[in-house]
């Protein structure tokens, strides 16, 4: 075991710390905090200003209570809206804790980074709980049918002072309780992000570590019919003559059949592996691994590539595994 450690820890693949990933998750947890009291708030002034309205119309004529009853079906409405989006916002919480907790082991035993399903997770959870703020900031601005609510009762009761006040004290009470859920939601989705960030470091990155550059020779089996016989174990050849974070420049050989040019490639400092060829309508796709730490037979880093690739060569279309050595 600690001859796989030791390469990986003596990579620089790591931008996040515990350091930073507790300031991030305290961020997370204060921004909540403030949203969570925000909608407690624009709850608890909702309903006091619905009581003062419908106080105020005590023993006014009959022709109101439809009037009323619509403000209050609207105005809770919304207030609802508001209440689901920001439950579905606020999940974001737990997701930080988890996600923390998988980022401290993280960065703890760097090892544990080459198996990056739960740290993938944990960025998804975090992200989905983001997106929560548009939903949240397009149902938060339909406030315009309570408006209209409150002057239609306003307006039909010109000589009720204390309604008149009291109405537009809903109208502004409610877009001031609105604005400072919607700040404060903003900085906790803010929050959620930063860490989101931080923990993505963690993720497999691309690289250029161990270097693919030479030239690869070995085998590939095919698994269905190629060049017009069986399945069948084929000559495969990879050279590659410059290397950058995203292209191969270099040639691919199956049994003799060629195609060269600029290779799309992913390289993760797990050694995983993707490269992607099109030269004059032929199309060469693999998918597989590069050794990054020593091989057992004492091959060094990057020595080795297997995996499984489809190609299209000269009208022949080929499906296998491979694998392919570096002889220089």
């Amino acid at each position: 075991m600690s001859r796989f450690i030791q390469p990986l820890e003596g990579r620089t693949l790591l931008s996040a710390t515990s350091t930073s990933i507790a300031n991030e998750l305290t961020a997370v947890q204060t921004a909540g905090s403030a949203v969570q009291a925000d909608l407690l708030a624009l709850q608890t002034t909702s309903k006091a200003d619905l009581g003062k309205i419908t106080a105020d119309l005590k023993g006014s004529p009959k022709t109101n209570v439809p009037l009323l009853k619509k403000l209050a079906k609207d105005q809770g409405a919304l207030v609802a809206k508001i209440k689901a989006d920001t439950a579905l916002l606020l999940k974001g919480t737990a997701s930080s804790t988890k996600g923390a907790a998988d980022g401290n082991a993280i960065v703890a035993n760097p090892a544990l980074g080459t198996n990056p399903a739960k740290i993938q997770a944990d960025v998804t959870k975090l992200a989905t709980a983001s997106s929560a703020l548009s939903k949240l900031q397009t149902d938060a601005a339909n406030t315009s049918t309570v408006n209209s609510d409150v002057d239609a009762l306003t307006t039909a009761n010109p000589t009720l002072t204390a309604l008149t006040t009291d109405g537009t004290a809903d109208k502004t009470d409610l877009a001031a309780a609105i604005n400072k859920l919607l700040a404060d939601a903003t900085t906790y989705s803010n929050a959620l992000g930063s860490l989101k960030t931080d923990l993505s470091t963690l993720l497999p990155q691309p690289t250029t570590t161990p270097s693919l550059i030479g030239d690869y020779k070995g085998t590939l089996k095919t698994k269905s019919i190629a060049f017009g016989l069986g399945s069948q174990t084929v000559d495969f050849e990879i050279i590659v003559t410059n290397q950058t974070l995203t292209t191969l420049t270099g040639t691919i050989i199956a049994d003799g059949n060629s195609a060269s040019g600029t290779i799309e490639v992913t390289e993760l400092t797990t050694g995983k592996l993707t490269m992607k060829l099109v030269d004059s309508g032929t199309t060469v796709t693999l998918n597989g691994k590069v050794n990054v730490v020593t091989t057992g037979a004492g091959l060094p880093p990057g020595s080795v590539i297997s995996g499984s690739g489809t190609a299209n060569i000269n009208g022949n279309d080929i499906k296998g595994d491979f694998v392919v050595t570096k002889i220089s």
